[in-house]
């Protein structure tokens, strides 16, 4: 599952090494340093380099593409600058920044897929596009994350390095107390609002796990060095604080308000997704119905709404009733408000921006110096430099003058930041101001008869996700003169300037209010994009039918693969949905059959100018290409013709792309029951926009909200697992499951002794009462949260597996004294990778693979330590299998002592008689 784990740090030049060695690192390889005549080789790390580049900016040198070139030149810049020997300096000159981001795992982005997204994050930040960029992505064993590294300087085209970059990433100010950060990247942000932008924009249902409502804290490795725990006392704090961190978001979600926890949630957005909710849930409860309770008691308050795109669909977002009513207001006021008291101001870019601000500032007359607001005060810089005369501008941010703390506001009043009758408000930036936030400035300057001026940058690319309330203004209120071409489609729709782009797309033709023709494409290079997948099989086949009969294609062989029947025809196309080795084929990748043998099952495509053969019994994730998904279009070669059809209007803005980015190949038909006219799809691409305001949505009841999203437990996934073995009644006390807290405080009850316990008392007085297990001694293992979501499900779901997890940390948990030598005779008896992980975590043993001299360069412990690989249906039947015969007793585990049964004549007449069963009887024998 993607998550929003990003991190930057600074890399410094050093006397062993600068850029080159970090750079080798990354790249998986050997490069040379000519600085230290030195040699770093990292090539036996390349089993998990997936893919990597240099983006290098215009101006640049070529040979830049070479990562041996690329980091001995940013060696070379800086050493250049040196005057003071390095052993002699107590700061160390920086010589780049080095990123790390948490990428969605194998089964939700195609390889491909995830190095554009890579390549979009660290183009995205201000001044991206100054320097060379460097990144690469690492799978293999431990979750898939991607590196960049930045360079600090730009180049000419020569190689002569420029000044350095010193306001690149982030801003400082100088105080008495040092450099003290003001303004930066918001990394998680960031790459939340990327990687949620990229699945829209692929129509996958998808969400990025939100943001604790009480985050923690990743802290620096500071207990593991080469493998070895060197300092107990500081890793006790971090598992401390991890525990702290788990009970107070526990806490947040299972006591606190709704509404509360939702506002939290939202962050200044207007509305959140429903899966985000289980999404959450799903995080820090393990047991399903857990987890159906927690996201029902949310969905069901009453100061909760929920809201779907059409009165048909189920509800998808919710928000609260505070946050609803602030959004309607706000938009009703822009709906209905003058020139005179809101303008929008849009351009392609910051230049452009500036200066229609200022020439929309001197065609008026104002009395009162303008007033200039932002998200940060960078926002504000060129705006006001170029209104500085005649009258000089007061400068802050949106926070200093309406939605700040009050210590905030303080300082607002100090510098004259208040909204005041016929003073003019211009915000330079407003698509980097969150919807709340803008919607209070809205409503604030209405009240206080301010004027108001909104710029929009339309390369920012916000407003899709969230930041939409900003959009909307500019796309209800702008010009309506201004005129775009094709070129310009794309860059309107990122910016979520739907009626803009709709109108271009209308007048260049590049939509049509019609049904698909399915009859007439004999062309097999055109290929259609269907929404829906129930439909795409039944548009498929009648295609094809036409064009076996005009000849354009032979008609259709039944092949035997691997996967059981596929009906193929030379001639035609085809799209592989998984990755292929041999040929090599990338997943998504298309290519066209050449020739069929159909008594081999294996069939001949032309790829990259190249005949290949694929063997159907060995590789069969292909399928016809005639009808595609919108994900596959995106893959599809620029000079191919496309069809897309939109029947669905929760695919609008992801449809909408398709012609947008290959206007001159592609054509988007609008099905009339849809959508009849361009306005009528404006609103239905407004609602379909996972940012879209509130009001644009329809309200309906929470019992209808789309959820269930999760993976099934394994129990309903596998229908063919064994039968379970039998249960021990009352030897083994149910304990909680293994990640409520809530639960784990009343564990130190004791267990309840059988009903019959007295009657055999009774028989037999000599007989001594026998004692319960000591649960109150036993320590309550603590919660899996760093494992799958599925394994963490199965452990909690099923009772033998819960106990068998129970013993098991009694035998390795950290409170034992001889975990260790448990811990090892343990590990020769597992069946499963997973239970060798688990042992691992309840041992908390040092991490198997080494981890050295970048500990701060590469994903942090608590991410990849406990959840090394994606676990298999197999693995986690296995561990299951592994947990549940930990219960037994007298199974080689040894955590339970084998049956004895006590001869006495009370036990048999007692069984004879029918009063008591032989479970019964076991229970009371153990």
């Amino acid at each position: 599952m993607a998550i929003t784990f990003s991190r930057l740090t600074p890399m410094r030049l050093t006397l062993l090494s600068g850029a080159v060695r970090p750079l080798a690192y990354t790249g998986r390889t050997t490069l040379y340093d000519p600085h230290v005549d030195a040699e770093f080789d990292y090539s036996h790390l390349k089993g998990d380099y997936a893919c990597g580049g240099i983006i290098v900016p215009e101006g640049h040198p070529p040979t830049f593409k070479d990562l041996s070139v690329y980091a001995a030149s940013l060696d070379a810049a800086e050493r250049a600058k040196i005057r003071t020997p390095l052993n002699e300096r107590e700061r160390l000159p920086q010589v780049g920044l080095a990123l790390v981001v948490a990428l969605p795992p194998t089964d939700e982005l195609w390889l491909p897929e995830a190095a554009e997204l890579m390549r979009r994050i660290v183009t995205a930040p201000p001044r991206a596009n100054e320097v060379a960029i460097h990144w690469a992505i690492h799978e293999a064993l431990i979750n898939r994350h991607g590196h960049g590294w930045y360079a600090l300087r730009s180049f000419d085209a020569a190689g002569n390095p420029g000044p350095k970059l010193r306001d690149f990433i982030v801003h400082h100010r100088s105080t008495a107390l040092g450099a003290d950060i003001v303004e930066g990247v918001d990394w998680p942000q960031l790459s939340w609002e990327v990687q949620q932008t990229f699945f829209e924009e692929l129509g996958l249902d998808l969400v990025v796990d939100p943001i604790a409502p009480v985050p923690g804290t990743h802290y620096a490795p500071v207990v593991y060095v080469n493998g070895t725990i060197h300092n107990e006392r500081a890793r006790q704090r971090v598992v401390r604080a991890r525990e702290r961190a788990h009970a107070a978001n526990v806490q947040a979600i299972t006591q606190k308000s709704p509404a509360e926890l939702v506002e939290t949630l939202l962050r200044g957005r207007s509305t959140i997704r429903t899966l985000e909710v289980e999404r959450l849930c799903t995080r820090f409860f393990d047991h399903p119905a857990d987890r159906a309770a927690n996201v029902e008691r949310i969905l069901t308050n009453d100061d909760v709404v929920s809201l779907a795109n059409t009165a048909a669909e189920a509800p998808r977002f919710l928000t609260t009733r505070r946050v609803h009513a602030l959004m309607k207001r706000a938009t009703d006021l822009v709906d209905n408000s003058s020139e005179d008291q809101i303008a929008t101001v849009s351009a392609a870019d910051r230049t452009s921006l500036v200066r229609e601000i200022a020439e929309h500032y001197y065609a008026h007359n104002h009395s009162d110096r303008p007033l200039i607001l932002g998200h940060a005060l960078s926002d504000c810089q060129d705006v006001a430099l170029a209104l500085d005369e005649p009258d000089t501008p007061v400068v802050g941010t949106i926070d200093m003058a309406v939605t700040g703390p009050e210590d905030l506001l303080a300082i607002g009043r100090e510098r004259d930041l208040a909204l005041r009758p016929g003073r003019l408000v211009i915000v330079p930036r407003a698509d980097r101001i969150d919807d709340q936030c803008l919607a209070r400035l809205l409503l604030e300057a209405n009240e206080r008869k301010a004027q108001l001026i909104l710029g929009h940058d339309q390369r920012s690319s916000h407003g899709v996700v969230h930041r939409h309330l900003a959009a909307y203004v500019a796309d209800r209120t702008g010009a309506a003169s201004a005129r775009y071409s094709r070129n310009d489609i794309e860059l309107l729709l990122r910016a979520g300037l739907v009626r803009r782009a709709i109108e271009a797309m209308a007048e260049c033709g590049l939509v049509s209010f019609d049904v698909f023709p399915n009859h007439g494409p004999d062309d097999p290079s055109l290929f259609v994009a269907c929404q829906d997948r129930c439909r795409i099989k039944e548009l498929a086949d009648t295609i094809r039918e036409e064009r076996v009969r005009t000849k354009a294609i032979e008609p259709p062989e039944e092949l035997t693969t691997l996967r059981g029947t596929l009906s193929l025809s030379v001639g035609e196309w085809i799209v592989t949905t998984e990755a292929c080795e041999h040929p090599r084929l990338q997943a998504g990748e298309f290519a066209r059959i050449v020739a069929i043998d159909r008594s081999n099952s294996t069939i001949e495509i032309m790829h990259d100018t190249e005949i290949e053969r694929i063997n159907l019994e060995a590789f069969a994730a292909i399928r016809s290409a005639t009808t595609i998904t919108i994900r596959e279009a995106r893959r599809l070669p620029a000079d191919m013709r496309l069809a897309v059809e939109l029947t669905d209007s929760r695919r609008t803005w992801a449809a909408l792309l398709l012609p947008a980015g290959r206007p001159a190949h592609t054509r988007l038909y609008v099905d009339p029951a849809l959508a009849r006219s361009a306005e009528e799809l404006t609103d239905i691409a407004r609602r379909s926009l996972p940012g879209a305001l509130p009001h644009q949505h329809e309200m309906r009841p929470a019992p209808d909200a789309e959820i269930s999203k999760n993976p099934l437990p394994i129990e309903a996934e596998n229908p063919f697992e064994p039968e379970p073995l039998p249960e021990p009644v009352a030897a083994m006390p149910a304990p909680p499951p293994p990640v409520h807290l809530e639960e784990r405080r009343s564990t130190n009850a004791s267990p309840a002794i059988s009903k019959d316990l007295p009657l055999i008392e009774a028989e037999d007085a000599l007989e001594p009462e026998p004692f319960p297990e000591p649960v109150a001694a036993t320590p309550t293992p603590p919660p899996p949260i760093h494992l799958e979501e599925r394994v963490r499900g199965t452990i909690a779901s099923n009772i033998h597996a819960r106990e068998g997890y129970r013993l098991l940390y009694q035998q390795v948990g950290p409170h034992n004294r001889n975990r260790r030598p448990n811990a090892a005779r343990i590990l020769d008896l597992c069946t499963s990778d997973l239970t060798v992980a688990l042992v691992h975590f309840l041992a908390e043993l040092e991490p198997t693979r080494d981890r050295g001299e970048f500990d701060n360069y590469d994903m942090p412990p608590e991410l990849t330590e406990h959840d090394p690989t994606r676990w298999t249906l197999i693995q986690i039947q296995n561990a299951k299998y592994d947990l549940q015969t930990m219960a037994l007793p007298g199974s080689n585990w040894g955590f339970r002592p084998p049956f004895k049964f006590p001869v006495r004549e009370n036990f048999l007449r007692l069984f004879e008689n029918g009063e008591m069963s032989t479970d019964e009887i076991q229970a009371l024998a153990i």
